[in-house]
């Protein structure tokens, strides 16, 4: 019965069963609580970056919905489905639009599967157990994503956060885009060159 509700689904229907959280944030915000419980008895999943739907990402529900795209666009084969247990993937060559339809999300060159990128920051999240303290690189968030040290350090600087390295240990904390100071509010939107920074860490 909620209008936010239906208004969610259809976005993900009309989206393949993926849709950045950051596209739907006010509607998702719109929901009450008690309806969003009812995504999950839907089989859909709210994250910190997307909203999915899990089921969809496993590989035949992937290659059978990849089939269906390319028939529809009258594609031909030069995107090919990354290999099934890949949770990273560098590159500059690879279609972005196509990868998320695959279940990959982009920064830069580095692509994550959506699913890993949400159990990451859930990692994440429960090591950061003070607000203000900084989390250590541990080996099981190498072997989350099943990339090196160097690229995820790379990786983690390009979702916001500051690497240091004290006693032979790396250690990341977020540094949230801080927004526009209150004297600048008069000057206009389009003359501001921070105005969508929010949104750079996911495109």
């Amino acid at each position: 019965n909620n209008q936010y509700l239906r208004g969610l689904v259809f976005q993900l229907y009309e989206n393949n069963g993926v849709v950045k959280r950051s596209e739907v944030d006010k509607i998702v915000k719109s929901i009450p609580a008690e309806e969003r419980k009812k995504l999950w008895g839907m089989g859909i999943k709210i994250g910190r970056y997307h909203i999915y739907l899990p089921k969809m990402l496993k590989p035949k529900a992937v290659e059978f919905r990849i089939n269906l795209w390319k028939i529809f666009h009258n594609q031909s084969n030069e995107n090919k489905i990354p290999k099934s247990g890949l949770n990273f993937l560098i590159g500059n060559t690879f279609n972005k639009n196509f990868l998320l339809l695959c279940g990959f999300e982009k920064f830069d060159e580095f692509f994550v599967r959506i699913d890993i990128l949400e159990r990451l920051f859930l990692e994440i999240i429960s090591s950061d157990t003070i607000k203000s303290s900084k989390i250590e690189l541990v080996p099981k968030m190498l072997n989350l994503l099943g990339c090196s040290k160097e690229n995820f350090l790379k990786l983690i600087k390009k979702m916001n956060y500051i690497v240091s390295l004290e006693n032979d240990k790396y250690y990341f904390k977020y540094n949230p885009i801080k927004k526009i100071n209150k004297k600048t509010k008069g000057k206009s939107q389009n003359d501001n060159p921070f105005a969508a920074l929010k949104q750079l860490n996911i495109k």
